[in-house]
């Protein structure tokens, strides 16, 4: 019987215990860069509510897709922070002292601020 080694999770280690699955795991790092949110109200888009339940019933799209859509914001309204892809952007604003580990199994996002782990935070 082996015993799989628990490696603390630290900014100086690309591998380490994820901290949202619990596997020994390769951590991908990444830095943060802004985006300013361009939508008329100037604010972060949120489908959820009322919205989520027209969504979900919008005859615009095929079943499969209306799924996917509906499970992507039940996703980000719970809080889960995980990569996606969106337009590319191109932005010289850089968020210093902010990074980001991403879990090779799992997917799941660790935010780092100051080199503290502070999402997901510790139990």
């Amino acid at each position: 019987m082996t015993t799989e080694e628990t490696i603390e999770p630290a900014m100086s280690r690309n591998r380490f215990n994820c901290p949202t699955c619990g596997r020994l795991a390769d951590q991908a790092w990444f830095n943060a860069y802004l985006s300013r949110i361009n939508n008329p109200e100037g604010v972060p888009l949120r489908i959820q509510g009322a919205d989520l339940q027209r969504l979900a019933e919008n005859p615009q799209f095929p079943p499969d897709v209306r799924e996917q859509k509906v499970d992507y914001w039940n996703k980000v309204n719970s809080g889960a922070l995980f990569i996606d892809r969106w337009a590319p952007i191109q932005s010289d604003l850089f968020a210093a002292g902010m990074e980001f580990s991403a879990c090779h199994e799992c997917m799941a996002v660790g935010v780092w601020i100051g080199g503290k782990l502070i999402h997901p935070a510790a139990d």
